[in-house]
């Protein structure tokens, strides 16, 4: 049976006038009102949504196997030569992508001792950002990320250390001025 029939199958096959399929909400019928009393869980997705969900998927695959059967129809055509070279294409592309990724990986932990060293640490999606292929970029992007990081912080720190000036000069009260308790109490007596 080909995908395109097993797709269009029912995922989850009910039919409530036949009786057959799955049983797990016996005696719910969302339509009917019956069973809950939708004070309970609310549905994820809608029709709608699924009905999206499900179109882009088989879209999804419809292009991936349009892909491969377009690979497959190159492939019968050629001749031993040419499928060995092919082949030998292939894995030579798979081998220079994943030393690509281990170069980004080594880059990735040189940039994170680097700001380390510095006194900086940051989380995996930032690094991802100053890191390149070549070294020389990844370390200009860190010397340039750890000097606007810490003149940033300065300022940041500088904001707050920041004071405001005394309102009265920073004088004493008068020596004229005694502290009398009890006219503050009389003063302060809500009934009087």
């Amino acid at each position: 049976m080909k995908f395109d029939e097993l797709f269009m199958l029912q995922l989850f096959a009910e039919d409530p006038e036949s009786g057959e399929g799955n049983d797990t909400d016996a005696g719910t019928d969302p339509e009917s009102g019956e069973g809950d009393d939708g004070n309970g869980a609310e549905k994820k997705y809608t029709d709608d949504d699924v009905d999206e969900i499900i179109k882009r998927k088989k879209a999804e695959w419809e292009k991936q196997k349009k892909k491969d059967d377009d690979e497959a129809k190159k492939f019968a055509k050629m001749n031993a030569q040419q499928k060995a070279d092919y082949k030998q294409q292939q894995l030579e592309n798979e081998i220079q992508k994943l030393k690509d990724e281990r170069t980004l990986s080594n880059m990735r932990d040189e940039a994170r001792k680097q700001l380390s060293e510095k006194g900086i640490n940051i989380s995996d999606n930032l690094l991802v950002f100053m890191v390149s292929k070549d070294a020389k970029e990844t370390k200009e992007a860190v010397d340039s990320f750890a000097d606007l990081f810490n003149s940033a912080v300065n300022d940041a720190v500088k904001e707050k250390a920041r004071q405001t000036t005394p309102r009265e000069g920073g004088q004493f009260a008068s020596r004229k001025e005694k502290l009398d308790i009890g006219k503050m109490a009389r003063e302060a007596r809500i009934i009087k």
